[in-house]
């Protein structure tokens, strides 16, 4: 009996090609659409869960009184909570944004293919690997004496090939010094982890003051400078809000400056997706862009589904002698819808085929745009195959059901006798199912215009500063004696080259970050609470405004002995005007020679206007420029003529002055727009999705349109016999169809301007939303719908009259 319903389902889906390759197209995109979200959704779901230690690992923030929230603490903090603390097992302290620096192999000079800079470095305690259950490759899992490390398997073969790494002396250089490092360990990094790293370095190194070079705030038994992010092991059963009040008021106890701090522990579970769009604690990921994706996913995926609802109501006329000649032989309307499901069944597993190898063949392409090694493969957990083919089922079950419910409800009678026609129930319900699509259509058309003029307004709008033309080159890592004269040698050397319109030196640029923040800086007569406001605070040499283009609103830059001297010796800074009113300046009077205090007295010799130092997304931070000779990086402004040769040139230059450092250079314009890549993607994903709404949607369209005029024929014989011109038939029977895109347009627009208005209320700074957007939607809307229904309508318009009334 089985058998012989889907012998019949498969004659059926013969008989209508046109219909079933519609209906197969259109499920086979959405499932495919399904398939390549849930695998980013799977990807993001999964991050971390593969350590052992999962269900037991925290991160400790810190919560202010103001109600910020902040990962990076003091480390000096983490020994003293697990003395104290029974509940604690064992911590981990990671500092990753201090090590980052070049790594060689033997004498830099002598092998310098094997010297390469590396910015996924950083400092961790030696049981790292087993807490964070990283797969050992070799070696042993610890490295916590001093002057050890651990590399990834990529960096190992990079550096050594296939011969064992373990024992193996590297030389790191970073901010530190040059320092001899034994490699202990080698580790897989896991691809679904958040905290990533090609080279964990022992942070006891760090607690000898000459492996510091005499940066005191790298201490790792301080408790006064916040740079690492501390995990903690709890015990089995821990109640962590206990273990987190413990904390709080342990480290109010030994320093009475965070007093009504709170200690919040985040679970390793919520590290990558926070438990609600409302959550302050910091996260990797993004929930509401898995929301958004997981969104999309099921929205392209009930498009399809009411594609094949509409197809196949459709045609129920078509059917409704069979029905009737069943019925009349006997069979039972239980038998019949069976053999309806047994059809959606067929075409659903054959839209999964096809959704399969579309997916194969694009696989690639998705793993570009997403930046992830993406596959089938990550879908292969319980949870996705119950949940997805459950999914698919109620689907294909409740689509199906509907459709059987139509073409078994009519009567033998009226059927055989050929009198049967389209309820207007029937007629209202294809019609509803119409505008849904195109409404969902025409709601990824708008998302995608808005997110598109607020990432051009991001990239366009008036920064306060020009990225034009400016060559940015990292600067050496790799010391050695007579470090400092031969950095000022090739700053000024690279003043001499001819095309060389101007330079600066800096520890940082714009679009990529400042170079501390620092808190307790006031005026000489300040608010209270002034001392407990943070400050970004950029390090500079006296050429970095005028390479960049940033105005002053008052005074001027530091003269070049003032950046020889650098700015601990001289005492000078220069503010921005929102450091200015937050340090309770007015910057309508004159603000030169004004002092703040930050430990001891500095005078402020200069107010820049504000700029966008960062994104637009935020908004502008209080400032204050130190001066200093600078090296971290070398910007030079120059026009785009010769590009390449230029850059051979300022090689060339660089490798003689700092040999040993690998040179690394870009554009600054270039970084700065590395900034909205997210942006960009989510972009790509809503024109993807907004395309392929389109396509399925217009494929019902296609397929109703053809039906219509299939069941009209005689009509339009008739009419053009009468004298109907072409243009009056394509009207005809395109007018109901453009009057249903037409109300899809008045539901989506609101619908689209409330959901992108409350998107952009995240950025700091954010364009509006015209009304033009929504023009523009809708006629594009209609273009498409129309194009798609007129081909059919000119086909049947142009059709021989004749045959049209002779056909039955």
């Amino acid at each position: 009996m089985i058998r012989n319903y889907f012998t019949v389902a498969f004659r059926n889906l013969l008989r209508n090609k046109q219909f079933s390759l519609i209906n197969i197209l259109g499920l086979a995109f959405g499932i495919g659409v399904f398939l390549f979200i849930m695998q980013f959704v799977a990807f993001e779901w999964s991050t971390n869960r593969f350590s052992k230690n999962f269900d037991r690992l925290y991160r400790v923030n810190v919560q202010s009184k103001k109600g910020t929230a902040d990962y990076y603490v003091a480390p000096g903090y983490a020994p003293i909570v697990k003395q104290q603390v029974p509940a604690i097992v064992n911590f981990v302290r990671i500092a990753d944004g201090v090590a980052s620096g070049v790594v060689s192999y033997a004498a830099p000079a002598a092998v310098n293919d094997r010297t390469f800079r590396e910015d996924n470095m950083i400092y961790a305690d030696g049981s790292f690997l087993d807490v964070f259950s990283f797969p050992l490759v070799a070696g042993t899992p610890s490295f916590s004496e001093p002057n050890t490390l651990a590399l990834s398997e990529t960096t190992s073969k990079k550096l050594f090939g296939t011969d064992n790494a373990i024992g193996k002396v590297l030389t790191v250089s970073n901010q530190f010094g040059n320092t001899p490092y034994t490699v202990k360990a080698v580790y897989k990094q896991p691809a679904a982890s958040d905290v990533k790293a090609e080279v964990l370095l022992s942070l006891q190194t760090l607690e000898s003051k000459a492996a510091r070079s005499d940066n005191d705030w790298a201490d790792p038994n301080g408790t006064e400078n916040s740079f690492v992010s501390i995990f903690l092991l709890l015990q089995n059963g821990a109640n962590a809000k206990v273990v987190a009040s413990n904390i709080t008021s342990l480290v109010q106890k030994s320093n009475p400056d965070m007093d009504g701090d709170v200690v919040i522990l985040q679970p390793l579970s919520e590290l990558h997706l926070a438990p609600s769009f409302s959550s302050p604690l910091q996260t990797y990921g993004s929930l509401l862009q898995v929301v958004v994706f997981f969104g999309v996913a099921v929205l392209i995926l009930l498009i399809a589904w009411v594609n094949y609802i509409n197809l196949s109501t459709a045609q129920a006329t078509n059917r409704a002698k069979e029905v009737g000649v069943r019925k009349v032989l006997g069979a039972s309307r239980s038998q019949l819808a069976v053999q309806y499901l047994a059809e959606t069944l067929l075409l659903t597993l054959v839209s999964v085929a096809v959704a399969l190898v579309v997916v194969k063949l694009l696989q690639p392409y998705f793993n570009d745009f997403t930046g992830r090694q993406l596959s089938l493969s990550v879908l292969n957990s319980g949870w996705f195959w119950v949940s997805g083919i459950a999914l698919l089922l109620a689907g294909s079950l409740l689509s199906g059901s509907y459709v059987a419910f139509v073409l078994t409800a009519y009567k033998p009678v009226t059927v055989i006798r050929g009198s049967v026609q389209s309820s207007v129930r029937g007629f209202t319900m294809r019609k509803g199912l119409v505008v849904f699509q195109f409404t969902i259509s025409i709601i990824f058309i708008i998302a995608t215009i808005i997110l598109y003029n607020q990432l051009q307004y991001m990239k366009t709008e008036k920064l306060g500063m020009s990225l034009d033309q400016l060559v940015v080159v990292q600067g050496p890592t790799v010391s050695s004696e007579g470090q400092a004269a031969r950095n000022v040698l090739f700053k000024n050397a690279l003043g001499q080259l001819p095309f060389v319109k101007k330079y600066a030196a800096s520890n940082n640029i714009p679009g990529q970050g400042y170079n501390f923040s620092a808190g307790g800086i006031t005026s000489l007569s300040p608010q209270n609470g002034d001392d407990k406001k943070s400050y970004s605070m950029f390090i500079c040499d006296e050429r970095f405004f005028d390479t960049y283009g940033i105005q002053f609103a008052q005074g001027q830059t530091f003269s070049r002995n003032d950046a020889e001297r650098s700015w601990n010796n001289v005492k000078k800074v220069i503010i921005n005007e929102k450091a200015a009113r937050e340090l309770g300046f007015n910057t309508r009077e004159n603000i030169i020679g004004k002092k703040i205090k930050w430990g001891e007295t500095f005078d402020v010799i200069g107010v820049v206007k504000d700029y966008h130092h960062l994104s637009l997304r935020e908004a502008i931070k209080p400032t204050i420029y130190l001066g200093s000779v600078s090296f971290g990086y070398f910007t030079i402004k120059t026009d785009t003529k010769n590009m390449a040769n230029k850059i051979s040139t300022v090689k060339k230059l660089y490798s003689s002055a700092f040999p040993g450092n690998p040179f690394d250079y870009y554009f600054a314009d270039e970084r700065y727009d590395r900034q909205y890549i997210s942006e960009q993607k989510l972009g790509n994903v809503f024109i993807a999705a907004a395309c392929i709404a389109i396509l399925i949607a217009c494929l019902g369209l296609y397929g109703l349109a053809a039906f219509t005029a299939r069941q009209r024929t005689k009509e339009i014989g008739i009419r053009k016999v009468l004298g109907a011109s072409i243009t009056d038939i394509t009207t005809l029977l395109s007018k109901d169809f453009i009057i249903l895109v037409l109300i899809s347009i008045i539901i989506a627009s609101p619908i689209a301007w409330w959901a992108m208005h409350s998107w952009l209320q995240d950025f700091a700074y954010q364009t509006s939303i015209s009304w033009w957007i929504f023009i523009v939607a809708g006629t594009l809307a209609i273009a498409i719908a129309w194009s798609t229904i007129s081909f059919q309508a000119i086909k049947a318009a142009i059709a021989n009259p004749v045959k049209s009334l002779r056909s039955e």
